[in-house]
Order: structure tokens, then C-alpha cells, then sequence
């Protein structure tokens, strides 16, 4: 039976590195003797985890393998951002109302500029995608403030 590794979190990474390079890969990677190693990192229940130098390592071994992002970098700068992030309305749905507003608007920009090579299509597409990614970090700093008992 397979554990469950939750989302955003450095367990659910590794498991997505491994699926692509291999644990035995990840194993050499980082310097240890056995898969299982790494494999106890991936392990929710265990009390070992990755050091940095091993997820720093492991994510130009995901790049250089074909990924298209540096899954640890990219993990570790987002739950930063969501640490640090206000979020002042605990409202779920309307914070879900915000993300569907922002991603439909920075969706349709994205499309406008697929077919538009004008520098202010693609700036606001820019400026609309990072708008959905801003409100889908609050509402994911919303999540965990909620999870912490910080009901409205």
C-alpha cells in the first residue's frame, strides 16, 4: 500500500523526483549507500529527511532529466511565500470566487498572446498570470492558517 506523501511538502517532492529518476539514482545522487535511505526520506512517518545539498542536487538531476522546474527550489520559495503571506480573509469561498476570477482572467490573457506578438499582450499577460499565482498563494495561506485554528 502506497503512503500518502500531502501536497506541498518536501515528502510529496522527493517522491516526484524519484518517479522520474529513480530512487536508486537519488540514492547516488546524494551520497548514500542504499534507495532505502532516500526512500525514509520520502516517509512521512520517519523522522529523517532531506538536507538541502542533497534537494539542491537532486533538482538539477530532475532538470537535466527532462523536468521542467527545480521541484525543491520551486517548493521551498512557495511555502515561504505562503508563510509569510497576509491572509486576512479566512472566507474559502470567497477567496475560491477570487482564484477562479484571477485564473480565467490570466487564462484568457495567456491565450490573447499566444496569437499576438505585441509587447503589451504578453506584459499583461504577465501581469494577469501573476495575479492568479498571488491569489492562489493566499488562498493556500488560507488553508493553513485554517488548519491552525484561525477561524473566522
Amino acid at each position: 500500500m502506497t503512503k500518502r506523501r500531502e501536497p506541498l511538502t518536501y515528502q510529496a517532492t522527493l517522491t516526484t523526483v524519484a518517479n522520474l529518476i529513480g530512487w536508486d539514482r537519488c540514492a547516488a545522487i546524494c551520497g548514500v549507500r542504499s534507495d532505502r535511505t532516500v526512500r525514509y526520506w520520502s516517509d512521512p512517518d520517519c523522522e529523517t529527511e532531506i538536507r538541502m545539498i542533497d534537494a539542491e542536487r537532486l533538482d538539477r538531476a530532475f532538470m537535466d532529466h527532462g523536468g521542467d522546474h527545480a521541484p525543491f527550489h520551486r517548493l521551498h520559495a512557495l511555502r515561504l511565500d505562503i508563510a509569510g503571506r497576509e491572509a486576512p480573509d479566512l472566507c474559502l469561498a470567497g477567496l475560491a470566487g477570487s482564484a477562479a476570477k484571477e485564473t480565467g482572467e490570466a487564462i484568457a490573457a495567456l491565450i490573447s498572446a499566444s496569437t499576438c506578438n505585441d509587447v503589451r499582450t504578453t506584459r499583461r499577460a504577465r501581469k494577469e498570470l501573476q495575479e492568479a499565482m498571488d491569489s492562489m498563494a493566499t488562498g493556500l495561506a488560507a488553508l493553513d492558517r485554517r488548519e491552525q485554528g484561525e477561524q473566522s
